[in-house]
């Protein structure tokens, strides 16, 4: 099994280690990732260095990136990656829906459906899909996990830094997918379909400036 999950992440571009990892690329076209904009409301500029750099604008904005995963990136249960706001709005109850703007997010989106032909937000809005959401903002302390107000028990923000953490610095983050996964949900984590990168500072009429490099996600090690 793990020849085969090694094979089919190579093939996407993925490298194999000592324990199966994938670099998430973000190349200068972001020719991988589809932008999502939302109806009605501003768009969110997402654009990409040649060194693999994504940056993020948004002004009264909100949208996402969207990357589906091969199947076989099912057994991959880590992920690292660094990420800089440069400004961002300022501390939000994620909670509330109309009132949950942050910096950024990553999404890591699970179902043990596959994803098909299905739209980013069809897939989202499926009742066999689930996410973690790991944030940059609100008003919550580090690893507090907040029922997300747009997928009520299907989604979870889980608070990596809050709006007041640190800005203009790189931050390093690692996460356990699947430890994290079992305490939002209670359950084990279903396959990995999909990551998102999102912000939104829409409904604060807000500016959100940031940048992610360095997205990687692992298998753990037996």
């Amino acid at each position: 099994m793990r020849t085969f999950v090694s094979a089919a992440l190579i093939a996407l571009g993925f490298v194999s280690g000592p324990a199966v990892a994938g670099t998430i690329r973000f190349s200068p076209g972001l020719e991988d990732w589809t932008k999502v904009k939302f109806p009605g409301i501003a768009a969110v500029e997402f654009s990409a260095s040649p060194e693999g750099t994504l940056t993020i604008a948004a002004e009264s904005a909100a949208g996402m990136l969207w990357h589906s995963l091969p199947d076989a990136a099912g057994a991959l249960t880590t992920a690292r990656w660094r990420w800089r706001v440069e400004q961002g709005v300022a501390a939000t109850d994620l909670t509330r829906r109309g009132a949950d703007d942050r910096a950024i997010a990553v999404y890591f989106v699970f179902s043990e459906q596959p994803g098909g032909s299905h739209s980013p937000m069809q897939l989202l809005a499926s009742s066999a899909v689930t996410t973690l959401a790991y944030v940059f903002g609100g008003d919550q302390p580090r690893d507090s996990i907040i029922a997300s107000p747009h997928m009520g028990r299907r989604g979870k923000f889980i608070t990596l830094r809050p709006a007041a953490a640190p800005k203009q610095v790189w931050l390093d983050e690692k996460v356990d997918l699947s430890s994290d996964y079992r305490r939002a949900f209670g359950q084990p984590m279903p396959t990995l379909i999909g990551i998102a990168i999102s912000s939104d500072s829409d409904d604060t009429k807000g500016r959100n400036r940031a940048s992610l490099q360095d997205l990687i996600i692992a298998e753990t090690p037996r």
